[in-house]
């Protein structure tokens, strides 16, 4: 009876498995840009993520601070998508708008992805 090498075959093996742990997403991150329009200073969060509210434990925040008029936040997603949610109106500390998520559709060309958008200081 013949012997047959296992070496290559271990080896093929090996590299297998090492190429079954390497990250699955590679891409960069998503540019984010909020602009804040109307009168005054607002509260800001920004999360990224898709839990409502922004404030979600799955969701890691990105700014959460206060904003004014004119101001043009910059940040970037590492998922793609956010929770973006603000005061407004004559209760400035107090009342919200609501959240919303912003998502953008990944493009093959990281230049072309990004989510910009704006929101107001006089309504939700």
């Amino acid at each position: 009876m013949r012997r047959r090498r296992l070496a290559p075959m271990v080896v093929l093996l090996g590299l297998g498995s090492l190429a079954y742990d390497a990250p699955a997403d590679t891409s960069t991150p998503t540019p984010v840009s909020v602009t804040v329009v109307g009168h005054g200073q607002i509260r800001l969060v920004v999360a990224d993520g898709t839990s409502r509210p922004c404030d979600a434990s799955s969701n890691h925040m990105l700014f959460d601070d206060h904003a004014k008029a004119g101001d043009q936040i910059k940040l970037a997603s590492a998922t793609g998508s956010v929770c973006v949610d603000h005061t407004y109106g004559s209760m400035r500390e107090s009342q919200w708008a609501g959240a919303s998520i912003w998502s953008g559709a990944r493009s093959r060309l990281p230049s072309a992805r990004s989510l910009n958008g704006s929101v107001s200081t006089d309504e939700p």
